[in-house]
Parts: C-alpha cells; structure tokens; sequence
C-alpha cells in the first residue's frame, strides 16, 4: 500500500473511534443526569416533609420479573434514603385491597405502590380511597390501562418506580358500580373502577379471551377474542340520565373515568380523570361488518384528534357525560371493570366520585 492509503485508513480508523467515543460519552452523559435527578428528588424529599418519608408495596408476585423488581424497589428506596420498604405480596384470596388499607395505616408510611396489572391497581385504590395517603403505579400487567392514562413509564421498571416513589401528587376521580341480577340479587355493590365498566360486546371480549394466549401475546389478544363475538345480538335497555330516559339499542354500553387504551387507541376521547364526570360511550353499529369497520375507523379518528361522527354512519360511538347514569336490561348481561369479568347483571348504577383517589404522577 502507499502512504497516502495507510494514512487513509489510519483516519477511517480514527473517525471510527471517535464515534465510539462519542457514543461512550454520550452514553456516560445520560446515566449521568438520571443520577444527578434521582439524587435532587431524593434530596427534595428530604427537605419536604409532605413528601414520601416511608414506602409500602403491594405486589402481584405472579408477575414476570417479580424477583428482579423486588430487588430495584428495595435497592432504590435505600438511594433515595427511603429505608427499608413494607412489602406485602397479593394472592387470589386477597387481591390487595386489605394490604393497601394496612399500608395505609402503618407508622410512617406516606405512599403506597401498587406493582402488578390492572386489577392489583384497582384492589389497591379501594384500600387508599378517602385516605389522602398517594398511590404509586408500577405497570407489571398486560394493558396496563390506568398507567397509560396517567401517561406513566411503560416500558422502564426503574422509570416507573423513580415517578412511583419520588413523582408529584395528582387527585383523580374514581368511578363506582352497583349492579342487580334479573331476578334481583346484588351482584356488585359501590365496587371501584378507574378505566371503564361496561357490558355488551366489550365484556363479551374480555370473557372470550383466552389466558394462555394473553400471556404469549399480550392485549393483541383481546381482540383476537373479539372477532369472536362481532355477531353477537345488540344489548337492548332503558338508559337513565339527567336528561330523562330512553331505550337504548348498543352492542356495548360503557362508563368511562378515562379512555386511553393499547395502540394509542381513544375509546372515550372527552374522558377527563379529574373532571367530576363520567363519560357514556355507547357502541352502535348496523349492516355486519360494514358496520364494526365504521365504528373501528371513527374510533381510530378519535383518537388523533378528529372528531368525525355522521349521523349517517353504519357504525358510530355516542357519548353522554354526567355525574349518575342506571341502565336497565331485558335479561342479565355480562359486566366487566377495568378489563376483569365480575360476573351477570340486568340492572347498573354507575357514578363518579370526585377526586377521591390521590397518585404520584411524573412532575
């Protein structure tokens, strides 16, 4: 080779380590300042008495990874010079209501995480609402619906503990559902949601889907449940409002505290966590599959912004908004809550509750 081409090479393999140098400092630069943040927050809470003093978990240990995240909590609570943490483990018999209640009244004990899914999140409100006392969310399940609502970290373990354990205070409402079979039982009584409750098609789904695949697949397998019930009859009751009562004819008729759902999909755009209201989101669609293609593309529509709804449409969403809504049903209908089937019902009453649930959200 000539000189001029080892000096070429010699300045490709110079530009080349230079990239990755620049990449390495790049890299040190960004652990860096996620050090430097966690050691302000910490600081601050140090400073703050109103701030986290002590933390309690309650964990689904059912969760992938349960191991690993356990040992993040404990080791982060030691960075931010929390202490050790009460740790309390959910099982089938008790979901995590009476160990959020418990952690509640400990000594010291200033935020409560709730690690798991959707339904360890919801049993941990239940046992915080009223109490003042702040709920962190560690999204460990499959739809994670209430942390994508409160736009939290989904992806990071260690993002998600650093907002449960260290974010600002966000009061959010929390809505409540009492249902009564045909023949007049109670079948649910002031039970909590913080997504949407419903029946028709979309409880229809959730029954539908099969566990195994959810845990292979993740929320695509909802609605591969779906397909599955596009054919089902129409749900037909009589809807009251403050505006009086109609029968309503729907494939699903939900009550929405919030709408944000996997794939960035809005299926309750208006829904507003600390507005004071419940947002009505009935589902109607004519013509077979024309009909749910409508719907699907309105929905999609919805959700970047463009509010497109003809009257005329084979397939639509219509909202109400209200504080109180009752739906009566001719026969009992299958009811689900934040994505869990709670059973049959031919009666709801479904209301908002105000503010009554505080959460640590990203500053």
């Amino acid at each position: 080779m000539q000189w001029y081409e080892w000096l070429a090479v010699a300045g490709g393999l110079g530009g080349l380590l230079g990239l990755a140098g620049g990449v390495a400092a790049l890299v040190a630069v960004v652990r860096l300042r996620r050090t430097q943040r966690t050691l302000a927050r910490a600081a601050q809470l140090r400073r703050d008495s109103d701030q986290v003093e002590r933390v309690a978990f309650v964990a689904n240990p059912s969760k992938n990874g349960y191991i690993d995240f356990k040992l993040a909590a404990h080791a982060m609570c030691r960075e931010l010079g929390l202490g050790e943490p009460v740790w309390l483990e959910t099982t089938v018999e008790s979901p995590g209501t009476d160990q959020a209640a418990r952690a509640a009244l400990a000594e010291g004990v200033r935020t409560v995480v709730a690690a798991g899914g959707d339904g360890t999140v919801r049993a941990v409100a239940k046992g915080l609402i009223g109490t003042g006392v702040p709920m962190g969310v560690v999204p460990l399940g499959t739809a994670n619906l209430l942390a994508r609502n409160l736009k939290l970290p989904l992806v990071s373990s260690r993002d998600a503990l650093e907002v449960a354990l260290t974010g600002s205070r966000r009061q959010i409402d929390v809505g409540r559902l009492s249902a009564r079979a045909a023949a007049g039982g109670l079948v649910l009584d002031k039970e909590v949601f913080l997504v949407i409750s419903g029946l028709g098609f979309d409880a229809a789904m959730v029954s539908g889907t099969d566990s195994a695949l959810k845990r292979r697949l993740g929320w695509p397998a909802y609605f591969i449940s779906g397909f599955n019930h596009l054919t089902d009859k129409p749900v037909r009751v009589r809807l009251r409002d403050d505006r009086g009562e109609r029968p309503v004819q729907a494939r699903s008729i939900m009550f929405g505290n919030c709408g944000l759902l996997p794939a960035r999909l809005n299926l309750v755009p208006d829904a507003d966590l600390a507005d004071g209201l419940l947002d009505l989101a009935m589902a109607e669609t004519r013509h077979g599959l024309v009909g749910w293609a409508a719907l699907a593309f309105q929905v999609v529509l919805h959700s970047v912004g463009i509010r497109f709804t003809p009257a005329w449409a084979s397939g639509r969403m219509v909202y109400r908004q209200g504080e109180s809504f009752r739906v009566a049903c001719e026969s009992d209908q299958l009811v689900q809550i934040d994505g869990e089937l709670v059973g049959r019902a031919a009666a709801l009453h479904a209301w908002v509750e105000p503010l009554a649930l505080t959460v640590r959200v990203a500053t």
